[in-house]
């Protein structure tokens, strides 16, 4: 079978319409979350395996190549969306490798489908699985503080609520494009006491409202336990660790990002300046906007992940023993 490199390299192929929408729509941050972008490359993969007009297996999954090319480079810092259309890619090559000349275009598109299909059933169990284990971690009358959005970060708060622990929430606005209100809005229509505040407010809030805990999302973690999360979130988090509240983040195990272990960086993706300044007035103004910052792992109490509350330390070394992690070099 000719490797993957080469078929890349000798064939260009179309991208599908519906994969061209979800790739606009991830990055005009009209689908936004690390878990929701990569629930939708996984899908847009699947359409464009629907979609397919390849005549042999050798096309068809140079097409999936292309279209997952396409969505990776939507947002730079998702390993999330590209550890997720890994898994998928390799599902097809090796069933490829397996069957060889017996397999069909059109049997690949219905395991492809079937393969979109337990995907998303397997990211609703871990985010389940996780919001109970979140819950259960938080305190009685829990006055939580948490920054953005972050739809693992709403079920474990929903969860903690259900069972009577949420005493109240403080949001911050996540400035510039005010995740938090998102948050805000949808704990207070879950009945949960809630207040929004600028970020720059967050250290007279954490004293103000007596905070138990602090809790993030996550959109990438390295191999030293890092964390990479919505700007605004390392001065958080090192203000809250300096008062001794601890500082939790909810992340699925696929938010790691396995090219850290070897010396590998996650980038940090720049914004454009439209979303900070707009205005004749402003024309010759410079705009500094990452969409992101690092927070150091010792800042970090643990990471709330479907394999249980692991501490910052040692998520590398549980992540490498339950799966096969080869250098990519």
């Amino acid at each position: 079978m000719v490797p993957w490199f080469v078929l890349r390299k000798k064939m260009v192929h179309m991208v599908c319409d519906a994969v061209q929408k979800i790739c606009k729509d991830i990055r005009s941050l009209k689908i936004q979350g690390a878990r929701n972008v990569a629930i939708a490359a996984v899908r847009a993969l699947a359409m464009q395996a629907q979609q397919s007009r390849a005549k042999n297996v050798r096309d068809f999954y140079a097409e999936l190549l292309s279209a997952a090319d396409m969505l990776c480079a939507t947002r730079p810092t998702e390993p999330m969306m590209r550890n997720s259309l890994k898994k998928a890619l390799r599902f097809v090559f090796f069933r490829m490798k397996k069957e060889g000349g017996s397999l069909s275009v059109e049997k690949l598109k219905r395991l492809m489908q079937e393969e979109e299909k337990n995907y998303t059933l397997n990211m609703e169990t871990n985010a389940l699985r996780i919001a109970k284990i979140g819950a259960k971690a938080l305190p009685k009358n829990a006055c939580v503080l948490t920054h953005c959005h972050s739809s693992t970060v709403m079920r474990i708060l929903l969860r903690a609520n259900e069972i009577g622990k949420i005493k109240y929430a403080v949001c911050t606005e996540t400035r510039p494009l005010f995740q938090g209100r998102i948050t805000a809005r949808e704990l207070s229509e879950a009945g949960i006491d809630t207040t929004i505040t600028v970020d720059s407010a967050a250290k007279y809030a954490m004293e103000e409202f007596d905070i138990d805990a602090v809790l993030f999302g996550a959109d990438a973690i390295t191999s030293g336990g890092d964390l990479i999360n919505k700007i605004g979130t390392s001065q958080i988090a090192q203000i809250a660790s300096s008062a001794g509240i601890p500082v939790y983040s909810a992340a699925e195990i696929y938010k790691f990002d396995p090219a850290t272990l070897w010396g590998g960086r996650e980038g940090i993706e720049m914004r454009g300046r439209e979303e900070l300044l707009c205005g004749k007035e402003f024309k010759k103004v410079k705009a500094f906007n990452p969409a992101f910052d690092l927070t150091r792992a010792k800042f970090i109490s643990a990471y709330i992940t479907e394999l249980g509350i692991l501490p910052p330390q040692g998520i590398s070394r549980a992540l490498c023993k339950k799966f096969s992690i080869k250098n990519p070099i």
